[in-house]
Order: C-alpha cells, then sequence, then structure tokens
C-alpha cells in the first residue's frame, strides 16, 4: 500500500509540473503575463542580478547542459527542466538555458530629478534600450503611454541588460502623469538642444519612432519644443538614439 501511495504521489507531482511548464510556456502572451502576474528573465547575468537584487521569484529553470557549463558559477536553488522543455518556454532564438520565472511586483521608488517618458514606442528593443540608458543616467522612472509596449514583454526585460530592476517602469495616460511637470518634448522644430539653457530637472519626451509625438499628447501638456539638429538627409532619428543624446545635453 506504501508503494501504491508513493505512486501516486509522483503522478502527482509530475501533473503539477506539467502544469506549470505549460503556465510558464503561456507566459509569451501579455494576457497571461497580466492573468498569473509573472514573467520571464533569461540569461546568467540577468538571472544573477535578479536574484542578488532581492525581486520575488517563483522559480528559475536551467538544463543539465546549462549545468555541464555554468554549474561552478551558480548561486541560485533551481528546478531541472530537459532542453526540449526549456525551448518552449524560453522566448530567445539561442537560448542560454536558464532563466527566472519572476512575479510582477507594484515599485514604489522616489523619483529622480529627471525622467523620461514615451509616446507610443512600439520596438521591443527600443523601450529596453531606454530602459538601459535612463540607468546610466541614473534616471529611475520612465512613464509609457498606453499604447507603448509592456514593460514585461519578454524582449524588453532581455534588452535592458537587467537596468528593469532599477528602472520603473509605469503606463498609463500622458496627460495624467505629465501635469505639473517640466517637459522637454523632442520635436523636428524645436529649441536647439545644443545651446538651451541648461534645465537641472524635467521630463524628455519621445515619440513614435516614425510619427513622433502625437498632437494629442502635445495639445494636452504644456512642454518646451526641443529638437537635435542634424547635418544629413534622414528625417529622424531612432528613438533610443534621441534618448540617449537628449540625456547627455540634458542630464550629463
Amino acid at each position: 500500500m506504501a508503494q501504491y501511495f508513493s505512486f501516486v504521489s509522483k503522478i502527482i507531482n509530475s501533473l503539477a509540473s506539467k502544469a506549470k511548464l505549460k503556465q510558464y510556456q503561456q507566459l509569451r502572451s501579455k494576457k497571461f503575463r497580466q492573468k498569473y502576474g509573472l514573467f520571464v528573465v533569461e540569461g546568467l547575468k540577468s538571472v544573477n542580478e535578479l536574484t542578488a537584487s532581492g525581486w520575488p521569484l517563483e522559480t528559475i529553470l536551467c538544463t543539465p547542459a546549462f549545468l555541464e557549463r555554468y554549474g561552478e558559477k551558480i548561486d541560485f536553488t533551481f528546478d531541472l527542466i530537459s532542453s526540449e522543455e526549456f525551448a518552449l518556454i524560453s522566448h530567445l532564438a539561442n537560448p542560454q538555458e536558464v532563466l527566472a520565472i519572476a512575479q510582477i511586483i507594484p515599485r514604489d521608488t522616489p523619483v529622480s530629478d529627471w525622467q523620461i517618458a514615451l509616446d507610443g514606442i512600439n520596438d521591443p528593443g527600443n523601450l529596453g534600450t531606454i530602459i538601459r540608458i535612463a540607468d546610466w543616467y541614473g534616471i529611475n522612472t520612465i512613464y509609457c503611454s498606453s499604447n507603448t509596449v509592456e514593460f514585461y514583454n519578454s524582449k524588453v526585460i532581455q534588452s535592458t541588460m537587467g537596468s528593469f530592476l532599477r528602472v520603473n517602469v509605469i503606463h498609463g495616460d500622458l496627460t495624467e502623469l505629465l501635469t505639473g511637470k517640466e517637459v522637454y518634448a523632442t520635436l523636428l522644430n524645436g529649441e536647439n538642444i545644443r545651446t538651451i539653457t541648461q534645465p537641472t530637472s524635467g521630463v524628455i519626451l519621445i515619440g513614435n519612432e516614425a510619427n513622433g509625438i502625437e498632437q494629442a499628447t502635445l495639445a494636452a501638456v504644456a512642454h518646451t519644443p526641443i529638437t537635435i539638429p542634424g547635418k544629413g538627409n534622414t528625417e529622424s532619428l531612432n528613438a533610443a538614439m534621441a534618448a540617449a543624446i537628449c540625456c547627455e545635453r540634458l542630464v550629463g
């Protein structure tokens, strides 16, 4: 009888594990990230930073192949899964075969003197890079319009290279988020960013990669127009590049 219960227990544990793995596969979708309150963080560097930060985790998953290569370099507990199971959860074309399932948590940090606001940034790589730029310049808060790509998108998280741990990204209505703030809006026609009187604080507003800042946003938010003068014929800069130049001129 004891052997029977042991056998049943193993089956139940296996089914629970399979159910969890299926849940983790669903985290590719924003709908399920919001439903379960979980997101995926991939790569040894990011997972190490995540564990060191004390961010609440559900689990860390890795494969036998990963343990063979990096077993002596890890300092965290984990669950072992096959490479085939890992591939179903991973969002990367060439995964490092270690990832964390982290909890989505509310964040309450004092706002830095400078912030960044993003209007309609669609590319996850751009948002991730802007988060990394913000972290470099000591900016810990980014305001995002509701149509900007989601912060917990795995490509966003991956491209931040761990900076998501130190930068709070707030999605919502930019009109409400920017009310009462000193906003510097990046436009084709504005005050030269190289000669503008150096402000000590404010919000750098960056628009969509193709269309810029929405006219409705500009009409609703009091702002100072600024521009990055160019000498060539290209129509505009990549949003992350524009953010970096603005941070160097205004914040750096």
